[in-house]
């Protein structure tokens, strides 16, 4: 299956769940949102009132302040390496991501950062 294809079959998915109201996200503080935080860096997709959808295009050494995002699903589209330092609590994570891989994530707030030599590419899809 193509990268398009799992965005797709991923953003069917999050609707239909988010739609069925089987999944409740944490309501998110626009002194948080990643789009006002960095706008050179993440874009508002799409936005209503099941799912909030972001891409994030991240350049090598960048990152983006504290930002905070609702339960979700995170696609990769290029291998990049990121540094995370997640609130509260200040833990420091870092990690390899592939391209094409799908991760579904709890709420967070985080600092992240690109560590490595490429872009960082995702589409977040949020659940409202």
């Amino acid at each position: 299956m193509t990268i398009r294809g799992i965005c797709w079959a991923t953003g069917i998915a999050v609707v239909l769940i988010g739609g069925l109201g089987l999944v409740r996200s944490q309501a998110q503080d626009d002194s948080l949102d990643a789009a006002r935080v960095a706008p050179d860096t993440t874009r508002l997709v799409l936005e209503n009132a099941f799912v909030r959808v972001t891409e994030e295009t991240v350049p090598p050494g960048k990152g983006l302040a504290r930002h905070g995002h609702s339960r979700g699903v995170t696609v990769a589209l290029t291998d990049y390496d990121i540094e995370q330092t997640i609130y509260p609590g200040g833990r420091v994570v870092r990690a390899h991501r592939h391209k094409g891989e799908v991760a579904w994530a709890a709420p967070v707030v985080h600092e992240t950062h690109n560590v490595g030599t490429t872009i960082q590419n995702v589409v977040r899809i949020e659940l409202k």
